[in-house]
């Protein structure tokens, strides 16, 4: 079979998510796989692509599965030596399955022995991986003592060390007439030394359900990653810079906020909603949550935020099957967070386990904000005028209305608006939330600029 990858043709359908099943074992039986495989694709419920990786020795099975694990959401392994040997090697990265061998797959190894290895005794035969009880079970539906069947069943990995010995003492005790076996390299061994030998293989029947079980296994993974899963941010102001400061000190904050939230979140496709001054809900997936936090070891937006701010922040994160769920558990962290002082970032999933996240670095923007040539020359001569016209008292912020903007520049409130319009755009004003009118009617809207990039 050739070494490069052969996927069957995904089938329509919409309800579920599109998968990619990894197939792996010796290559005549990932062949088979890949036959049945061919009808699992073409049943209209599934979207799915299957993968062959097989190889010739099973010291190359671990090179296989990393060659393709980046391109799949599951996998099927051909028994359960394999799927044991990723697990305790810690290379399994994806949820998978393994072909089970039982008793059907024994009466295909008997009816094969029958038919091709002469003087064969059914009844005198060494079997291997199949537990005493399958053994037992298959036998009794043939109606065949098992007296002199000799059985040796996987206990782990370890076990299979002693398959080769086992069958060649019952072989050369006469005690048998054929070795069955599960493990290609006992097959080898035992066909070198001379030994009548079958591999015991599972049935298309018992194939056909462990890939239906992996295409299970694979929706399973991609539904989890677009779990809908959202980021609650917290800002902690202190009571003395509040004091200091005043209620714009807080507007603005809560609006330089939302900014470097809103350019964090773009990169994962994310959205924010700012739901108060000192709250903001981040709302994304599981899959991109898993990415901003680097599998769940560093927190999102903490440690820069803290940096970039200058104040706390708090950073919880939650999981759940709807928005509801997501938030709630969002909120619930980011009070712990709270508590903590924003020293750490709190995550909460669908079952309520916590995971506490340590800051991540203290990362600072890389472009310059105060850089006046990206500045639009004709919003920075605007600004530069109006600021000279207030003649404002040294660390007093500037703030002007449509009005005195029109006033100062001697143009009229249309095109005065319009100069503001600019200044935004430009990054040289900042909205501010306008306050409550006490005489009725609808409040000024008051624009702060941003005198300190002119310096």
């Amino acid at each position: 079979m050739s070494e490069e990858v052969r996927a069957v043709e995904p089938a329509n359908g919409d309800r579920l998510p599109a998968v990619t099943v990894g197939l792996f074992g010796p290559r005549k039986l990932v062949r088979m796989m890949s036959e049945v495989a061919i009808g699992v694709a073409l049943r209209p419920q599934n979207r799915v692509r299957f993968v062959p990786g097989g190889y010739d020795d099973p010291g190359e099975a671990e090179e296989r599965y990393l060659r393709l694990r980046d391109r799949i959401d599951s996998a099927v392994f051909p028994g359960p030596w394999v799927f044991d040997l990723a697990t305790d090697g810690h290379w399994l990265t994806v949820p998978s399955t393994h072909l089970p061998l039982t008793g059907a797959a024994l009466y295909a190894a008997l009816l094969r022995a029958s038919l091709t290895i002469e003087d064969v005794d059914l009844s005198r035969v060494s079997i291997d991986s199949l537990s005493a009880a399958d053994v037992e079970e298959a036998y009794g539906e043939i109606g065949l003592d098992t007296t002199n069947v000799y059985d040796i069943p996987y206990e782990g990995p370890e076990s299979v060390a002693g398959f080769a010995a086992f069958h060649r003492e019952k072989w050369e005790q006469q005690h048998t007439t054929v070795a069955l076996t599960t493990i290609l390299a006992v097959e080898r061994e035992l066909r070198t030394q001379g030994i009548p030998v079958l591999r015991v293989a599972p049935t298309r029947a018992s194939v056909r359900d462990a890939l239906e079980t992996a295409v299970l296994l694979g929706q399973g993974t991609r539904m989890g990653a677009h779990q809908l899963a959202m980021i609650a941010v917290q800002l902690i102001p202190t009571g003395t810079s509040r004091a200091e400061s005043g209620d714009y000190w807080q507007q603005e904050l809560a609006l330089l906020t939302h900014q470097k939230l809103l350019s964090e979140a773009r990169q994962v496709g994310a959205s924010v909603a700012r739901r108060s001054d000192t709250l903001f809900l981040v709302t994304t997936t599981h899959g991109a949550l898993v990415r901003l936090t680097e599998q769940f070891t560093v927190a999102p937006f903490l440690g820069a935020l803290t940096a970039q701010l200058g104040v706390p922040v708090a950073v919880g994160a939650g999981a759940g099957q709807t928005a509801r769920a997501a938030e709630a558990n969002a909120l619930m962290a980011v009070e712990d967070s709270v508590n903590a002082g924003g020293k750490v970032a709190v995550y909460l999933d669908d079952t309520n386990v916590r995971t506490d996240l340590a800051p991540g670095p203290a990362v600072t923007e890389t472009a310059p904000q105060d850089s006046t040539p990206s500045i639009d020359p004709r919003a920075l001569e605007i600004v530069t005028s109006i600021a000279a016209a207030t003649t404002p008292v040294a660390g007093q912020q500037v703030v002007v209305d449509v009005e005195s903007v029109a006033d100062i520049m001697q143009v009229t409130p249309r095109t005065g608006r319009r100069m503001l319009k600019e200044l935004v755009e430009a990054g040289l004003a900042w909205p501010v939330p306008p306050a409550r009118s006490t005489g009725g009617g609808r409040p000024r809207q008051q624009f702060r600029l941003l005198t300190e990039k002119l310096d």
